[in-house]
């Protein structure tokens, strides 16, 4: 068994407090007042290994204050209302033979707004269910190694809809083969990524409306207006190199 608490603190970075916005002011000033991002956390499971089965399991809770959030529609960083996520995660690994493994993982989270208008929202871009798959065979030893494996996420919302209302990212999955091997200091592996050609996007922007200000009244979203950016489709990839 074992257990951690934690509290940890990000401060904004330049980029952050001045690369955003319009430096002139016009529409989203820069913004030197953000303020430091603090989480306060704590985690606790359990891990085991009984025969060629190794399994490991743990819930947590994590506590956030002034997150730090970037504004498509201002063009700036702002500090996000209070957030909470709680989660549970695990991941086993079992050895078929000496040189075949097995391999699995699955979480679960759960974010949302503590405070402020949007309280009880999910935070945008995150997925409540995550997961991924694998087998690994050791054709032989070291030297030709061939791994399969696939991973899977469910809908999460878009960015800039902390009010919910939009559309959601669809959940999805893709698999991936790989091959290769490592000699001394030497690696190299081919891989085809994306093997069933999935299209798909795992980000988009979604309607915010925009703020009132020298240019005329505030404009309400638009339901269903997004901007998404597609991830590539099949894939190869050949990698080879040495570690000194």
């Amino acid at each position: 068994m074992f257990g951690r608490a934690a509290h940890a603190f990000r401060l904004p970075n330049a980029d952050e407090r001045v690369g955003a916005g319009n430096p002139f002011g016009l529409i989203a000033p820069a913004n030197f007042e953000l303020k430091t991002q603090t989480s306060s956390d704590v985690e606790g499971g359990v891990r085991f290994t009984w025969s060629r089965l190794s399994l490991e399991s743990s819930v947590y809770d994590m506590v956030l204050n002034n997150e730090i959030h970037f504004i498509p529609a201002l063009q700036q960083n702002i500090n996000l209302d209070p957030t909470r996520r709680t989660g549970w995660e695990s991941t086993a690994i079992y050895q078929i033979a000496d040189n075949v493994r097995l391999r699995g993982g699955i979480a679960y989270v759960r974010p949302i707004f503590r405070e402020g208008p949007f309280a009880g929202n999910d935070i945008p871009l995150v997925s409540r269910w995550t997961g991924n798959a694998g087998v690994s065979w050791d054709i032989l030893a070291k030297y030709l190694v061939l791994d399969v494996a696939a991973r899977f996420w469910n809908h999460r919302r878009m960015d800039n809809d902390q009010a919910a209302i939009q559309p959601l990212i669809p959940g999805n999955a893709t698999a991936d083969v790989k091959i290769g091997g490592t000699y001394q200091r030497f690696f190299w592996s081919a891989a085809l990524l994306n093997v069933f050609n999935l299209h798909y996007y795992d980000y988009a922007i979604a309607s915010g409306g925009f703020p009132a200000g020298l240019f005329g009244p505030a404009i309400s979203p638009t339901i269903g207006l997004f901007n998404a950016y597609p991830q590539p489709g099949r894939m190869f990839l050949v990698q080879a190199g040495a570690t000194f």
